[in-house]
Parts: C-alpha cells; sequence; structure tokens
C-alpha cells in the first residue's frame, strides 16, 4: 500500500514539478528579475503567514483524520480555517507596514495568502483520508490552472503583482472544484471537543509553523534587504527550481507514509508502526539521496537549460550548494518531524524550528553582507544540517526513530558509485545543454537502478518480480 500510494502522490508530484520547472523556464524570461522578485518577497510573505494562521489546523487534520474511518473533523477544520482567516487583516497589514508595499501588492498577497490555506486544508483532509487519486487530481488541476493564469497575467503585462493574484486564485479555484470530494459522504457536524484538541495540539503548531515559514524565507528576505529585489529575484529562481526538484520525492514519500504510521501506531502503539517506519525509512532516503547527488552534478547544464539569462550566473553559484541545503530539510520534515506527529509533541517540533532558524538568522547575516548568494545558500546549508542533527536528538524524548543503518549503507554506496561513474560519463560527452542533461540523467536513473535490483533497496527487486509475474499470468489468462 505504501508503495501504491506514494506512486500517486509521486505521479501528482512530477506533473506539478515539471508544470513548475515550465513555469520558470517561461517567467524567468517573460518578467524582469525585479518583477520575479516582487513574486518571491510576496510568496515568502505570504507563506509565513499562512503557516501562523492555517499550519495548526492543515498538521491537525492529518493527525486526527488519519485515526480510523470513525473520525471524521472535515467541519470543524473548515470551521477553524475561517476563523483563521478572519484575523489575516492583522498581520497582513502588519506585513505591509514592515514591507513598505502597496495596497495592490498586499491584496495579492492577502489572495495568495488565503488561496494556500484553504488548498493545503483540503489537500490534507484528502491525504488523511488516503483519497490519493483526488490528492493527485487536486495537486495536478492546482498546478495547471496556476501555470495558465499566471501565463494570462503576463500576456497582460501585470508583473510580479500578477503573478501572485494569479497564482492565489488558482488555489481558490482548485478547492472550489475539490469541494464534492472533501465534503462528500456524511458530513459530522462542527464538534467544540475536536476543536478543543486542535487548538491544544495547534497551538504550539502555529508557533512552529511560524518558525518554520520564517526560517523558509529568510534568506530570500536578507537578500532582499541588503542586494535588492532583483538580487532576490535571482536567488529565488534558484533556490525554487532546485527545491521543486528534490522535495518532490520526498514529500511523495513522506505523503504516503505519514497517515499509514498514524494508523497504525493508533491501533498498536511504536510496536505496529516500527515496520512500516523502517520501510518507509529506507524508502525514502533511497529516492531522496540519489536526486540530490544527481543534481548537483548536472545542476551548471540545468540552470543554463531552464533559467533566463539574467538568472544563470547566481543560479551557476549556488545551485550545487543549495542541494544540500534542501537535502537536510527532506530529511527533517520528511523523516525527523514523523516522530513529533506520532507522539503528539508538538512543542519539540517548534523547539527544534527555533533552533534551526536561530542558526539561520546568525549565519545568514554573518555570510550574505560577506559572500553574497553563495553565503546565503552556505547559511542555509549549515542550518540544515544542524537541524538534523539537533532533530535526531529530540526524537528520543518522543517517537524514537529506526534508522536502519545497514540498509542506509547500501542506499549511500549505490549513490556514490553512480556519482563516479556519471562524473566520469559526463566528462566524456561530445554534447552539452538538453542533450547533455538527458544523457546524464537516463544514465544516473539506469546505473542506480541496477544497484536498487541488485542490493533489493526497499523490496523494489520483489515488487518488480511480483510485477512481471502478475503480467505474465494476465497474458496466461488472455492468450487462453
Amino acid at each position: 500500500m505504501l508503495i501504491r500510494h506514494a506512486s500517486h502522490y509521486l505521479s501528482s508530484s512530477i506533473v506539478s514539478a515539471a508544470l513548475g520547472l515550465l513555469s520558470v523556464v517561461v517567467f524567468t524570461r517573460a518578467l524582469s528579475d525585479a518583477e520575479y522578485g516582487i513574486y518571491v518577497i510576496g510568496t515568502s510573505t505570504a507563506g509565513v503567514i499562512s503557516a501562523i494562521l492555517f499550519a495548526w489546523i492543515r498538521l491537525s487534520v492529518l493527525r486526527f483524520q488519519s485515526e480510523g474511518k470513525s473520525v471524521d473533523v472535515r467541519a470543524t477544520a473548515l470551521f477553524a480555517y475561517a476563523f483563521a482567516a478572519a484575523a489575516s487583516p492583522i498581520f497582513l497589514c502588519t506585513a505591509a507596514l514592515f514591507t513598505n508595499a502597496s495596497t495592490t501588492r498586499m491584496l495579492a498577497t492577502a489572495l495568495f495568502t488565503l488561496g494556500l490555506g484553504l488548498f493545503d486544508i483540503t489537500q490534507e483532509i484528502l491525504k488523511a483520508q488516503q483519497k490519493t487519486r483526488v490528492f493527485m487530481t487536486g495537486a495536478i488541476l492546482r498546478a495547471s490552472s496556476a501555470f495558465l493564469l499566471c501565463l494570462a497575467s503576463v500576456a497582460f503585462g501585470f508583473g510580479g503583482v500578477g503573478q501572485l493574484a494569479a497564482a492565489g486564485a488558482a488555489y481558490f479555484l482548485t478547492s472550489a472544484i475539490l469541494s464534492r470530494s472533501i465534503c462528500s459522504g456524511p458530513l459530522a457536524p462542527l464538534d467544540t471537543t475536536q476543536l478543543q484538541r486542535f487548538m491544544r495540539y495547534g497551538v504550539p503548531i502555529a508557533l512552529s509553523g511560524l518558525v518554520y515559514s520564517f526560517h523558509a524565507a529568510l534568506d530570500r528576505l536578507i537578500v532582499a534587504g541588503v542586494l535588492g529585489e532583483a538580487a532576490a529575484g535571482q536567488y529565488g529562481a534558484a533556490a525554487d527550481l532546485v527545491r521543486q526538484i528534490i522535495l518532490v520525492p520526498a514529500t511523495s514519500v513522506a505523503s504516503a507514509a505519514l497517515p499509514l504510521a498514524v494508523a497504525a501506531f493508533a491501533q498498536g502503539g511504536i510496536a505496529k508502526a516500527r515496520p512500516h517506519l523502517e520501510h518507509s525509512a529506507e524508502l525514502l532516503f533511497a529516492v531522496l539521496l540519489p536526486a540530490t547527488v544527481g543534481l548537483a552534478l548536472v545542476s551548471g547544464d540545468v540552470a543554463n537549460l531552464i533559467l533566463g539569462p539574467d538568472f544563470r550566473a547566481t543560479a551557476a553559484a549556488i545551485m550545487r550548494i543549495l542541494c544540500f541545503a534542501w537535502l537536510f530539510q527532506a530529511i527533517s520534515q520528511s523523516f525527523v518531524h514523523t516522530s513529533f506527529h506520532l507522539a503528539q509533541r508538538p512543542i519539540l517540533l517548534a523547539c527544534h524550528g527555533a533552533a534551526t532558524l536561530a542558526v539561520n538568522v546568525v549565519a545568514t547575516f554573518l555570510l550574505v553582507s560577506r559572500f553574497a548568494f553563495v553565503g546565503a545558500a552556505l547559511a542555509l546549508v549549515l542550518s540544515e544540517a544542524c537541524g538534523v542533527l539537533l532533530g535526531l536528538v529530540l526524537t528520543r524524548f518522543a517517537c524514537p526513530l529506526p534508522l536502519v543503518p545497514a540498509k542506509l549503507l547500501r542506499i549511500a554506496v549505490s549513490t556514490a558509485v553512480m556519482a563516479v561513474l556519471l562524473g566520469f560519463v559526463g566528462s566524456r560527452l561530445p554534447v552539452s545543454g538538453a542533450g547533455a542533461v538527458a544523457i546524464k540523467t537516463f544514465a544516473g536513473i539506469l546505473i542506480y537502478a541496477m544497484f536498487v535490483l541488485v542490493f533489493d533497496i526497499a523490496g523494489m527487486r520483489r515488487s518488480v518480480q511480483n510485477l512481471l509475474i502478475g503480467m505474465r499470468r494476465r497474458y496466461l489468462v488472455q492468450s487462453t
């Protein structure tokens, strides 16, 4: 079930990421770096505000709705969203004072903030109910509509502000289309007891949401403050490109793993959940580590292929560094945080985020002024690496996670050999650009897939054998 659900999440993530990459290709050419900087700063601001207002609802839904079919918190979650949305003007006005943004720009940011919060909550409901196909449809529809609406905004010359508004409208449009699936079946009424449970679990979550979202936006905001909006646009384009590629496989596995882990934990505690956690950890690292190393090896070619001319020099300087920042962040979010959610210890989540943010603040202020873009990227790597180490320590006070060192060693060896062979192949290629990226990507996948089958990483050899046996049986039945 884990691999089947993960495949649904991966499919939606791949399509969404492909549209995201297409957006980067188009909009880093259609917009100036200053206009793109407006979009980057707006989405970063909206991410912080949305996390403050809605993260406690989203994570509470995922934690409690996943406990079983007898639990229904949909009406409670939607009521909580309306309540939080009513408080949004306070935070938006505060952001406007600090950023000196125009009224039009803040209205676009507000649309993005509220749309993002509603869409995330509806997707968490689908995820918790294990409606993976509907979740996949929603993710693809949101990415498609965002691209088309943003394209229309560019055609009408609305610039970065138009990009913000168009992306926010796509969130609302998709949520409206999914509403029928969200509300299908008997809908339990608003439950004040569940709402209180949300708040007890969610108040620390709201604090951690603020911490993590501010941590995610800090490098862009400081780059904008020190180097200007154009610089923030250049840095943000490179960072978003790496994030989409690295976090696609990580979030796909985590989206499938966490609801199943919660259900197993609710039935039999850590003893029941441990085998599932071990398999999830192996699958996560088996996908994440080669994706990170592979992207680092082809980052220069990818930057020149995808980004507009104004963005390429910055991307070439920092993408290889950012690959490992997102690797560590993915480990924290998709593996370490599972422990805090299972144990219902959101205060540990907040502590973990606060410590990571503290390292990031100090490192970013020290390094950006001296090393510019490279300093921001190095600060992010340092803070995320420290976050992983601290997070693993904190799991001892929540739900200890299995590290499966022998299995991780096989993954590390396979990735290292892939990197060496890929470097050898890449240095002898007679082509460059799209051809080089395609050849290196195909070669990397082929090399790593061979090791996956030889070592039976994450049980993939057995899965392939079962698939072939099933196909052979269907063929024999059809032929007779």
